[in-house]
Order: structure tokens, then C-alpha cells, then sequence
């Protein structure tokens, strides 16, 4: 027998197989069919349903966990049944009289792998690139909604249309939402302000580069560093997808981070991170360009794109490497002991904002529409890596929302969260200020008695030792006032003082002494 196309059998052996419904099946290999012709035959009849696509080599599909919608890698397992939801399967076998006749057919395992590794499979399914849960706003100022769209290989899984909103009434509203924290400075509240806006620009391809880690800092727990990130995410009618610091073992945290990525949901939180966080991959996942390597247990590996996602971290003091500090965003807030949030009819402000996400939502459009209007422009601010996203925020911020400078503080907070002694020495202020010891007169020896009773991990000491631990207070301070007498950090001023003392058994030495003391707000 010649070869011949899975379609073409089919219809000539219909009358033979019976049922009308039988006509739109697909023929498995077999007596002249090849694995090509029935990839071919199947994936046509899937591609135009837009239910499952090719991710990074792998075919996917969109299911539900939790009540939320995620991308799955199909395995060859699950595909056998749903192949079944598209299509009839037949195959060619041999007749009473030894004719060839067209039998009803399940797919083997075997077959549903060869299929989902088809060449046919990665050039007939749609591409997708993620999910979002709301309308977006795209290069031109089209807003599309609901569905699939090839253009960006976003597919858009619900959220309502966003409401018109006047530019002042927008700008009005959106100040509104971080008018009760306490920003460290003004150019944090510039960098909470644009992280409102930053994901429909990236998600509507406004900017093409990379954007930073929304990486959220506070002095105290409960200051609201994570509730603003999931009002973030509320304006994009989403919830962050949660990655935690897990003891395990190495790569733990890189292994949750990529089920993360996998599913496609756009907001990914990393949240209360204490210590140092060191992790090259996530480092490399905020540089990628369009293509990063993912794989996590029993799943091959795919490659997804990663400007499709907004990383954001929280820590009520966290270190990291200078490659991360260049990579973030870093927003400080200091805990307002005692205030009472404002409520709204609907309850707090997150349930505010999810009852009126399309009002929220219509507000960053709104801004994103004066910003396209007045020519997409950008400042020449040069003080962070990514220089697309931060000069277009540095604009948007200052000449149509009326805020600071972007990076105002910013290179200050990058260095001191990538230096260990700094780190440290904003730890200890807090604790110096938590233990009322402000204004005193401070040594080595009484500063690590504040550290240890504050939890305060003093660097380079492995275990807790009294008489280790006041020298080794002693070495760091000293190395963060080798140039310098005096150092202020994050809303505090520490002097040290040079002082010749006289020894008890004679002689004299230089003692050091430290002040702590709150700069004005």
C-alpha cells in the first residue's frame, strides 16, 4: 500500500467504519500511515481550539488548581485522554477476509509521547508565553481582554473590562493607596508607586528590557511589606503565587521558584527571606532575555520566557549579593507602631481594591495613556542596571504623577543590602533603638550584649560566644569606620568616637565608643 495521509484514509474508508461522528477521527501509524501524518492530522484539529500549546518545547495545557487557572505540562500518560476530548482514533487492521479494514483505537503511551514530541506539535499548537487574569493594554493603547492572543502569546483568563478613569482622578486614587505607610524616603514612595504601573507596561510590551525585583524591606514585622506586593497583584486581579524559604537542602528554593514559573501565573512572591539569599539562578531569571531553562522533578525540562513574570521579595532585613542588589527595586517601609489603617466599606484596602479591581486597573491605564501621548518619553537616569524600565518609570513618576526621582536613595539601599557589616549595623541600630539605648554611650562589649538580646547574627561569628562575639563586634565596626567617623543609613546616624584612656595598670589606649542616634524624619 502507498503512503498516505491520516485525513485522506479516513474519508475513504468511512462508509466502512459506519457512524457520521467517526468521519472527524484521526487514523494511528500503522500499514502505511506514518507517526508525521497523524501528528499532523491531530494537532490540526487541536491547534484552533486554543487549548493546548507549545511552551518552550513542551506541550501544555491550562487547568485548574485551587480554584486558580495554571499552565501543566502534558505527560504522555495524560495525553492519551485528552487527545480523546478532540478526536476519534482509528487504525488499520485486517478484515474477516483479510481486507484492510479501519478498527476503533486507543493511544498507547508509547504513541501519545511520540506524538507530544512531534516536530508537527511545536509548529501547528499556538505558543503561549503565560496567563493573566485581567484586560492588557497593549503597544498601540488597544486594550484586549479574554482569551487567547498570539501577539504577545499571553492568554488572558478572566477580569472584567477597566473602567475610564480621568487622569487626576487616577493619579488621586493610586496615591491614595500608599498614602498610610511609611516610606524610608521619598524615592520609596516613587518606587511603590511605579510598581503599580511597571506590569501593565511589561505585560503590553511597553518596555522590551528587563524589569527589576520589586524587592519590599521593613525595620519591624508586620509593617505591611507583603500586604502592599499582593495589593499589587490585586490591581492585576491576581494573588502572588508563594515561594518560601524552606530548609532541604540546596536548591529548594530555585526548585518552588520553577514550579512557579511552570504554572504562569505572572506575580511570584518570595517572602520573609532572613539571612542571605544567594541564588544564581534567580539572579539569571531577572536577566534572561525571552528564554530561560526550567525543569523540576519527573517533568522534562522547557523554557519559558520570563518577562512574562514580576518577581517580588520581602524581608524584614535581608543580604544578598551585589547582583541581586542591582537586579531590585528596593522599597523600605518602617512600621507604624500603634496606627489605625483606614477601613472601607468592603474591609480593608486589599479587599477594597479586589472589589474595585476594574477601577485600579483603569487607573494604570489611564496613566500609561497620558504617557503614550506625550511621545513614550524616558529620562537619561542612569543609576540602575535596567535602564529601559527605569527611565521610563523616572518619568512617569515624576512628570505626570508628581513624585521624587526613582533612584533617589536607591544606590544607598543597593549597598547596603549587598554589604554584610551594613546590613548588620542597620540591624543593630534597630535593636540599639528597640532596647532604648539611643543617646548612650556604647563599646564593642555592650553592643553585642544588645545584638544578642535583639537576635541581631553578628558576621563572621559561627556560634555564640561572649568573648568572640564582643571582638568580633569590635573588627567589624572598625571596618566600617576606616574612612570615616560617622555613618548614616536608612534613618539613622552613628558617630564613633576616639577617646585616650587610661589603663588601670598603667599606660593609656584609644578606646572607641559608638552613639546611635534617629535622624529627623
Amino acid at each position: 500500500m502507498n503512503t498516505i495521509t491520516a485525513e485522506d484514509t479516513l474519508l475513504e474508508q468511512a462508509a466502512e467504519v459506519g457512524a457520521a461522528s467517526q468521519v472527524n477521527g484521526v487514523v494511528l501509524p500503522g500499514s502505511g500511515v506514518t507517526i508525521t501524518a497523524t501528528a499532523d492530522a491531530l494537532f490540526k484539529r487541536i491547534a484552533p481550539t486554543k487549548r493546548l500549546f507549545i511552551r518552550g518545547g513542551a506541550v501544555v495545557g491550562i487547568v485548574e488548581n485551587n480554584g486558580a487557572l495554571e499552565l501543566e505540562i502534558i505527560s504522555a500518560t495524560a495525553a492519551r485522554s485528552r487527545f480523546e476530548t478532540y478526536t476519534n482514533f482509528y487504525v488499520w487492521r485486517a478484515g474477516g477476509e483479510g481486507e484492510s479494514v479501519l478498527k476503533p483505537a486507543i493511544v498507547s503511551q508509547e504513541m501519545a509521547s511520540a506524538l507530544l514530541s512531534s516536530d508537527e506539535a511545536r509548529t501547528l499548537l499556538p505558543k503561549i508565553t503565560g496567563l493573566v487574569n485581567c484586560p492588557v493594554i497593549v503597544d498601540t493603547g488597544e486594550i484586549v481582554g479574554r482569551g487567547y492572543h498570539a501577539d504577545t502569546g499571553l492568554f488572558i483568563t478572566g477580569g472584567k473590562t477597566p473602567l475610564p478613569v480621568t487622569l487626576p482622578d487616577a493619579i488621586e486614587a493610586l496615591k491614595e493607596l500608599v498614602a498610610e505607610y511609611d516610606f524610608q524616603s521619598p524615592g520609596d514612595r516613587s518606587r511603590a508607586l511605579a510598581s503599580f504601573v511597571t506590569p501593565a507596561l511589561k505585560l503590553g510590551g511597553h518596555i522590551t528590557g528587563n524589569v527589576a525585583a520589586d524587592t519590599a524591606e521593613a525595620d519591624k514585622s508586620q509593617s505591611g511589606k507583603t500586604y502592599r506586593q499582593k495589593v499589587v497583584a490585586a490591581i492585576y486581579n491576581e494573588k502572588p503565587s508563594l515561594v518560601t524559604l524552606r530548609a532541604g537542602g540546596v536548591g529548594s528554593v530555585d526548585e518552588s521558584l520553577n514550579q512557579q514559573l511552570i504554572c504562569g501565573r505572572p506575580f511570584i512572591q518570595l517572602d520573609n527571606f532572613r539571612g542571605r539569599f544567594d541564588s544564581p539562578h534567580v539572579e539569571a531569571l531577572l536577566t534572561a532575555e525571552r528564554s530561560f531553562p526550567v525543569r523540576v522533578p519527573h517533568c522534562r525540562e522547557i523554557t519559558i520566557d520570563p518577562s512574562r513574570f514580576f518577581l517580588q521579595l520581602t524581608s524584614n532585613g535581608v543580604e544578598t549579593t551585589r547582583d541581586f542588589a542591582n537586579r531590585s527595586c528596593i522599597i523600605r517601609i518602617k512600621k507604624r507602631d500603634g496606627y489605625t489603617f483606614k477601613t472601607y466599606p468592603e474591609g480593608d484596602l486589599l479587599q477594597h481594591v479586589r472589589a474595585r479591581q476594574p477601577f485600579y486597573l483603569g487607573c494604570v491605564f489611564a496613566i500609561i495613556r497620558e504617557w503614550i501621548a506625550q511621545g513614550r518619553q524616558r529620562t537619561n537616569e542612569t543609576r540602575h542596571d535596567f535602564r529601559e524600565w527605569c527611565q521610563i518609570l523616572d518619568w512617569i513618576v515624576q512628570h505626570i504623577v508628581g513624585e521624587s526621582p526613582l533612584m533617589d536613595g536607591h544606590q544607598a539601599a543597593q549597598e547596603r543590602v549587598s554589604n554584610p557589616a551594613l546590613t548588620f549595623l542597620r540591624k543593630l541600630a534597630l535593636a540599639v533603638a528597640d532596647q532604648d539605648r539611643l543617646s548612650e554611650t556604647l563599646i564593642a562589649s555592650v553592643l553585642y550584649e544588645i545584638a544578642e538580646a535583639g537576635d541581631v547574627a553578628v558576621p563572621g561569628l559561627k556560634e555564640p560566644n561572649e568573648e568572640h562575639g564582643k571582638r568580633q563586634v569590635g573588627v567589624v565596626m572598625a571596618r566600617l569606620f576606616k574612612t570615616t567617623h560617622e555613618i548614616e543609613l536608612d534613618g539613622f546616624r552613628v558617630t564613633r568616637h576616639e577617646v585616650e584612656t587610661t589603663r588601670d595598670g598603667g599606660g593609656t589606649y584609644t578606646a572607641k565608643t559608638y552613639h546611635f542616634e534617629r535622624l529627623p524624619a
